[in-house]
């Protein structure tokens, strides 16, 4: 569990988000937990090491960020880009 920790850690110095997959997740929290008591329990897991975790399509993988300060959820902007205008075309006789 350490080991996991000091990489999620060392991931999240360099970026925002960690993604740990089934793969690395089983080999602390085993499949044959039940899948509630799994979540549980990385849950708590991420709230010991001061982070919030994210499940996607839990038990293929959990996302670990530091917590938003001051923020009781998560909000995620993407910036889009302008709208392309058309020109505008005149027709001209020649």
């Amino acid at each position: 569990m350490r080991k996991l920790a000091n990489r999620i850690e060392t991931e999240l110095k360099e970026q925002e988000v960690c993604a740990v997959y089934n793969s690395e997740l089983a080999r602390v929290w085993p499949k044959t937990i039940g899948p509630e008591k799994r979540k549980k329990e990385i849950k708590r897991f991420a709230d010991k090491h001061d982070l919030e975790v994210t499940f996607y399509d839990v038990g293929l993988c959990a996302v670990f960020e530091k917590p938003h300060r001051g923020s009781t959820e998560h909000e995620l902007l993407l910036p889009l880009p302008a709208p392309k205008r058309k020109k505008a075309t005149r027709n001209r006789r020649r």
